[in-house]
C-alpha cells in the first residue's frame, strides 16, 4: 500500500496543477471603499458559483441573462453620471432585443474568472480587453469588475464575456463599455 501513495500524490498534484490555469485567484475578503456599489468580499458572493448556473444541464440561459440586466440605479452606481446615462441608453437595445445573451457553447462545461479593481483598470489591467483603457476613468472608485470565459474542460480559452460587477446586492453585466464612448 505504501507504493501506491506516492503515485496517488503525484496524480493528485498533477490534477491540481492544471486547475484554473487562466483564472485569477479570488480576491481577499477586504471590503473596498464602497461595498454597496461593488465588493470583493465573500458576502458579495462568488461570481464563479453564479456563473456555473449557466453550465447546468437544461439551464434557461435567457432567464439567467435577464437577471444580469442592470437597472438605472446600477449604471449610476458603477459609472460616472454622464457616462452612466449614455451607456445605459446605448445598451438598452441589446437588452430589449435579447442580443445581450450569455450562454456557453456546446462542450463548454467550466468557467474561468478574472478580476480587476477600478484602480487596476486605470493602470491598464493586462488581463482585460484593451477597450477598458478607454473608459477606465468612467468607472467609480472601489469596484471590482470581472471577465469570465466558458471553456471546455482542460482548455484555457473559450467564449469570453466582460463587465460583470456585483452592484446594489446583485450581479449585473456591463459588456464592452468602451463601445458607448
Amino acid at each position: 500500500m505504501t507504493a501506491v501513495r506516492p503515485i496517488a500524490v503525484l496524480v493528485l498534484a498533477a490534477a491540481l496543477a492544471g486547475c484554473g490555469k487562466k483564472s485569477a485567484p479570488m480576491p481577499d475578503s477586504t471590503p473596498g471603499p464602497d461595498p454597496a456599489a461593488g465588493d470583493r468580499t465573500p458576502a458579495g458572493g462568488d461570481p464563479k458559483a453564479m456563473l456555473e448556473e449557466f453550465l447546468k444541464p437544461g439551464a434557461d440561459h435567457a432567464a439567467l441573462t435577464k437577471k444580469l440586466r442592470p437597472t438605472k440605479a446600477d449604471y449610476e452606481a458603477v459609472f460616472e453620471p454622464e457616462f452612466a446615462a449614455k451607456f445605459e441608453a446605448f445598451r438598452a437595445k441589446d437588452w430589449d432585443s435579447g442580443l445581450a445573451g450569455v450562454a456557453p457553447k456546446r462542450g463548454q462545461a467550466a468557467v474561468l474568472v478574472t478580476s480587476a479593481t477600478t484602480e487596476e483598470l486605470r493602470a491598464g489591467a493586462a488581463n482585460f480587453p484593451g477597450g477598458y483603457k478607454q473608459v477606465a476613468d468612467k468607472f467609480k472608485p472601489g469596484l471590482t469588475v470581472y471577465v469570465f470565459e466558458f471553456v471546455e474542460p482542460g482548455k484555457n480559452s473559450g467564449l469570453r464575456f466582460d463587465g460583470l460587477v456585483k452592484v446594489n446586492g446583485n450581479w449585473r453585466l456591463f459588456p464592452k463599455p468602451w463601445q458607448a464612448k
